[in-house]
């Protein structure tokens, strides 16, 4: 009846084609309300290449960005740090913007953008984290002084699973002391590196003095369903295009 149906109107071609479009995107998932508080993840912002107008893997470009905040700004988002939703009476529409790692571009790139959206963001420093350009001691001091928050991230980015119990302890608390002390204020929110760890951590974490903790989980929940030490994020790809971007807000990843 229904296939007879969905012939009548698409014809079989239009019928196939809409199968394979349901195989790979999410629209047919239901949408989650936009009054549900989302953290959303990135990593770098970049001016767009001169071949490709978006960003790839962890990169997503200036435009992207832009556009990402600015639709979210017309749909009513409320923009503030991780902390700041976690603490907040009410939490609807908000949205905590945050970035792994620490890339000098977050202050060279993104903070304009972040400024002219009077947007907040939540920075998770791996203070040591090697190879890659990082926040200066002077930008994460004038960001700071500024309202954004900064977060800790292990010292050197370690994969937790895989590492030995005291050094994980060591390089979580250590991380914690190191973002306490570039920024003079307490440090309450960790990210687990990619996205991996298990309840060992999770208590690692807590021992060390966070209250809240982010993971790379997709997920789009009503507040009260949050655990404060395994918090979701949706992920912001640099290679998503604005439908991609649209149906990971609405549903919280845009592939099956």
């Amino acid at each position: 009846m229904i296939e007879g149906l969905l012939v009548a109107a698409f014809g079989l071609a239009g019928v196939i084609a809409l199968v394979a479009l349901a195989a790979r995107y999410n629209f047919w998932r239901w949408p989650k309300p936009l009054g549900w508080p989302r953290i959303l993840m990135y990593h770098r912002i970049q001016p767009a290449a001169a071949e490709s107008p978006r960003g790839e893997g962890i990169t997503a470009t200036t435009t992207q960005f832009e556009a990402h905040l600015a639709w979210l700004a017309a749909h009513g988002a409320r923009f503030v740090t991780v902390s700041e939703l976690m603490a907040a009476e009410n939490p609807a529409h908000m949205v905590a913007i945050t970035f792994d790692d620490g890339y000098a571009d977050n202050f060279t790139h993104a903070w304009p953008i972040l400024k002219k959206f009077s947007a907040p963001a939540t920075i998770y420093l791996a203070p040591d984290m090697p190879d890659i350009e990082r926040l200066s001691p002077e930008m994460i001091a004038e960001m700071s002084a500024a309202g954004i928050e900064f977060g800790a991230h292990t010292m050197t980015h370690i994969h937790l699973p895989s590492t030995d119990d005291n050094q994980a302890l060591a390089e979580i608390q250590a991380s914690k002391d190191a973002v306490e002390s570039l920024t003079g204020k307490p440090c309450t929110s960790f990210a687990y590196p990619y996205g991996k760890f298990s309840d060992k951590h999770v208590a690692m974490v807590a021992a060390a003095g966070f209250a809240t903790a982010v993971t790379t989980k997709k997920k789009i929940l009503p507040r009260r369903k949050f655990d404060p030490l395994c918090l979701p994020r949706l992920s912001m790809v640099g290679q998503m295009n604005r439908f991609e971007f649209w149906l990971t807000i609405t549903r919280g990843r845009y592939r099956v």
